[in-house]
């Protein structure tokens, strides 16, 4: 505990000394040769002129919520989260669609006799070129929707 109190102490004096280091003035002159110095002490000999720091003005100023920024902040952030959420739903139906996709390749892949009902409930059975084909759309459209 005293160890911590004494660190307190010490960062406590260090920060005061260097806040007063930091507000020093600066000084500047030039010498026979016409070149310009600076420093934070003054010189006896030349002409010295004291330079004042500028200070910013911008960083103190807190943004109200009435702030024209303010406003577009939110409103580009309220777009950003329709967005979000628009994929999202996008991301879940897609997911469905590529399930669904995957499971007819595999069908198609595993092999087997795949056949087609007609309204009238008769089968047509499909041939290895109309499964070839069925396969290519599948696999086109699997790349298109889910990668």
């Amino acid at each position: 505990m005293k160890t911590l109190s004494k660190l307190s102490t010490i960062l406590l004096l260090i920060s005061f000394t260097l806040s007063g280091t930091l507000a020093a003035e600066i000084y500047t002159w030039s010498d026979k040769d016409g070149n310009t110095h600076f420093s934070d002490m003054p010189t006896i000999n030349e002409k010295v002129t004291t330079i004042e720091p500028l200070v910013n003005e911008n960083i103190a100023n807190a943004v109200t919520s009435g702030s024209q920024w303010q406003k577009d902040y939110n409103k580009n952030r309220q777009a950003k989260a329709k967005q979000a959420e628009k994929y999202g739903k996008q991301a879940i139906k897609n997911k469905g669609i590529c399930n669904q996709l995957k499971s007819q390749l595999a069908i198609i892949d595993h092999g087997g006799r795949i056949y087609v009902m007609s309204p009238e409930g008769e089968r047509s059975f499909k041939n290895e070129a109309q499964l070839e084909a069925k396969k290519k759309e599948l696999t086109k459209s699997y790349k298109k929707t889910c990668r």
